[in-house]
């Protein structure tokens, strides 16, 4: 298996940053849920997935996010221990994303899921690896399926809408 070029990392990087911007970026705010079903319908899909992304997953994402950055740069210098550290706190982070799905009817097709997989896979891939190239190897598990962000962001604008 060829070795990703930092290159391909740091494109990697930008596609997920673009991912953040479609919708996925969150905060740390929260839905209220005290109410009782009778005194309000149910959310439509856009709230819940707008509670969702406001909700408890926002450091988790600047975590991920800062993971990745530092995964570019670890490549670029070819720092061992660096690039294990960024790794292992990109899939640190991915693993508690993962336990915080976004509401199944923005996503039906699981692709957040798959992505996060992924990462968890690098982070994994990382605490077993030995030197540089197998770190690199498990680098590698971060670039996305071909298209895998073209099809979260078409699956949330038809599920979520346009407006996220």
């Amino acid at each position: 298996m060829c070795a990703p070029s930092a290159h391909v990392l740091g494109h990697i990087v930008i596609k997920l940053a673009a991912i953040a911007a479609a919708g996925l970026c969150v905060t740390a705010c929260g839905w209220s849920a005290a109410s009782s079903p009778a005194a309000r319908p149910s959310p439509s899909c856009h709230q819940q997935y707008e509670a969702w992304k406001h909700g408890v997953v926002g450091g988790e994402f600047a975590a991920l996010r800062s993971a990745f950055s530092a995964v570019v740069a670890a490549v670029h210098s070819q720092d061992v221990p660096k690039l294990t550290d960024a790794l292992n706190q990109a899939g640190t982070a991915a693993s508690r994303l993962s336990a915080a799905p976004p509401p199944h009817c923005a996503d039906p097709k699981g692709y957040y899921g798959q992505m996060l997989a992924k990462v968890t896979a690098a982070g994994d891939g990382a605490k077993a690896a030995s030197g540089l190239s197998a770190l690199i190897t498990a680098a590698a598990r971060l670039k996305a399926e071909p298209g895998i962000e073209r099809k979260l962001k078409a699956e949330l604008d038809q599920t979520v809408g346009e407006s996220r």
